[in-house]
């Protein structure tokens, strides 16, 4: 992994206000409902936020084609929320900007593209350290400057 060695690097970027597209589509054969924050399609500053921080939370009651009941879609729903105030860290002055989040096969696929890793790994480990989560869920953060593993959906979905 590439790690910044900068410190005390300065560097003003204008962050674009969240716009989102719902997006109905298919993965697996399954139907998928995404949101996606389309004003991130054309931004430039890319690699200030070269992070990818990815988050599968795993539904527990299933109603038809691996989609979740409405109590649980709620429940995780608002899991995610608080998931998004935490890893943007600062409203002002973000950590992270939310990129898409993917309902399909039984799980809630979030991701975020983020500055400081090191913040959001401590901020993920205490709600890990405190069970601080309705359902279980998996995350893993990795290094992607030109955002090149996400950049697809955003050209593929979010139209000019």
């Amino acid at each position: 992994m590439k790690m910044l060695e900068e410190k005390n690097l300065e560097t003003k970027v204008m962050i674009p206000k969240e716009h989102y597209v719902l997006v109905h589509s298919s993965r697996y054969g399954l139907p998928a409902i995404l949101v996606i924050n389309s004003s991130l399609r054309h931004f430039k500053e890319r690699s200030v936020f070269g992070w990818t921080c990815q988050i599968v939370v795993y539904f527990n009651e299933l109603a038809n084609n691996g989609m979740p009941t409405n109590e649980e879609s709620t429940l995780v729903l608002d899991f995610f929320d608080k998931l998004n105030v935490i890893i943007k860290d600062n409203e002002n002055h973000p950590n992270a900007l939310f990129v898409s989040r993917c309902t399909n096969d039984g799980a809630l696929d979030a991701i975020w593209q983020v500055n400081d890793p090191k913040i959001t790994e401590h901020q993920l480990q205490i709600i890990i350290d405190n069970k601080q989560y309705p359902r279980e869920f998996d995350y893993k953060i990795e290094y992607d400057e030109d955002w090149k593993g996400i950049d697809w959906f955003l050209q593929d979905f979010c139209n000019p």
